[in-house]
């Protein structure tokens, strides 16, 4: 500002303004005077700078982008002072109320780490909103596309972070967002269907196309994931059915994988071919998974498993997926995952639609389909279980109670259907033993393939 100052008064001198003029005496300043015309011109040229420069500076706000072209760089932020250097904050002031906007953006993941958008929470007190970004990755699992680290590390809400825009764009990347050691975040892609499971028709946010998957939360607390349209994300990875070891090598993360997390709330999100698992929780307690549709998983669509207890399940439509539509399950006892994390228990699974579970030819002749496949599945030592209300209809079994068969020779590890082989539980965690079902309860679903174990419905 200084410097536009002295400017200003540099060009008024040099050019003979008024202030030259107010210099003159006698009959040479008489002489300037009578130039009146000039003189006129030259206030007028005054004038009109000043009007320049005072709408300069009441326009001018540090940290906001003015850029017209909608690329940009790759963007870390790790201090509030990043966010007014970052020439990435199209409007807002950083409060709650009033977060920075970040976006519309179109960034590629090839920056630093190979992320697009790399958001370190430990020292923010400003809140921020990433808004309709549009990133593109380098179509391998090197890339990320947003990570949001140590956000509200507290565990208390002090500021609010969110991932939202109906034009949001994340594809081609290892993992389209991670959220880790974070709490109080929201995710959501505006697409949230207002009479139904799933997404609406007006618009929504996709994240497409990633070969790891779309959304992987680890070591967090109180996420809302909501309104996105995940598709064909993830590879057919190797599962471990023995001791379902969570690493992303056996399961991925598909549409949304939830490790050592609590109360995330996952729903009316829309997922298509998304592998290994549309949604899974390890570790995790106190989540929900509502109202989502999902197809074409291989292999399941929802995998509740190692420790994760009090989640609930409720009034999703899922189908095909190729071996197990919702499957809670205990590893083995002896394993390490067990003793680290110990059994899953308590969980609801209520007013689901599940349909068309199970595998095709290839998959059966190729012997990689479990087998203790079927729609609704309860699987080795998990107890006190509760799947109540669901429309179950798959081609073999629509409700089962099973527990794993190692095999050492087989493709996956474990004896593969055919045949399907139910019934032959022998674990327990818990529950009053297996003598009770291990404390697990059916009721109220409707189904017509439902194993002798099992009451009925």
């Amino acid at each position: 500002m200084t410097q536009l100052r002295r400017m200003t008064w540099f060009a008024m001198f040099s050019s003979g303004g008024s202030a030259a003029v107010r210099q003159g005496g006698g009959t040479e300043g008489q002489e300037l005077a009578r130039k009146s015309p000039d003189v006129k011109h030259l206030k007028s040229t005054a004038v009109l700078g000043m009007a320049l420069l005072v709408t300069a500076l009441l326009a001018y706000r540090p940290g906001v982008a003015r850029a017209a072209n909608s690329s940009h760089a790759a963007i870390v932020i790790a201090s509030d002072f990043d966010f007014q250097i970052c020439n990435c904050v199209l409007s807002g002031s950083g409060t709650t109320a009033d977060p920075y906007i970040i976006g519309p953006w179109t960034i590629n993941s090839t920056g630093p780490g190979d992320t697009a958008v790399s958001v370190e929470g430990t020292l923010l007190t400003k809140s921020f909103t990433l808004f309709n970004l549009t990133i593109a990755g380098n179509g391998s699992r090197s890339s990320t596309g947003i990570v949001l680290n140590h956000i509200n590390p507290s565990g208390q809400k002090t500021i609010s972070a969110a991932v939202s825009g109906m034009q949001t764009s994340i594809q081609s990347n290892g993992i389209g967002i991670i959220v880790e050691n974070s709490s109080y975040v929201i995710l959501d892609g505006g697409g949230a269907n207002a009479s139904g499971a799933g997404i609406g028709n007006s618009g929504f946010g996709t994240i497409n196309k990633n070969f790891v998957g779309a959304i992987d939360i680890e070591n967090s607390n109180n996420v809302t994931v909501k309104g996105w349209q995940f598709s064909a994300n993830g590879q057919d990875n190797t599962p471990d059915y023995v001791a379902f070891d969570p690493s992303l090598a056996n399961w991925g993360v598909g549409a949304v994988r939830v490790f050592g997390s609590s109360n995330t709330l996952i729903d009316h999100n829309a997922a298509n071919n998304c592998t290994t698992v549309s949604f899974s929780l390890f570790n995790s307690n106190h989540n929900t998974i509502s109202k989502n549709t999902a197809d074409y998983p291989f292999t399941n669509n929802v995998l509740i498993t190692d420790g994760s207890s009090f989640n609930a399940v409720s009034n999703n439509v899922f189908g095909t997926a190729d071996f197990v539509g919702i499957l809670v399950a205990d590893p083995l006892p002896g394993t390490a995952t067990l003793n680290q994390y110990g059994s899953s228990h308590d969980n609801l699974i209520q007013g689901n639609v599940d349909h068309s579970d199970g595998p095709i030819g290839a998959e059966v002749h190729s012997g990689i389909a479990p087998s203790f496949v079927g729609g609704i599945v309860i699987l080795n030592g998990t107890y006190n279980n509760t799947i109540a209300g669901n429309q179950v209809s798959a081609p073999g079994v629509d409700l089962g109670w099973a527990q794993v068969i190692p095999d050492p020779n087989s493709a996956i590890g474990v004896a593969a259907a055919p045949p399907v082989i139910q019934c032959n539980v022998t674990v327990s965690e818990g529950g009053g033993g297996v003598v009770n079902h291990n404390g697990n309860v059916w009721s109220g679903n409707t189904a017509k393939h439902i194993v002798a174990c099992i009451s009925q419905q």
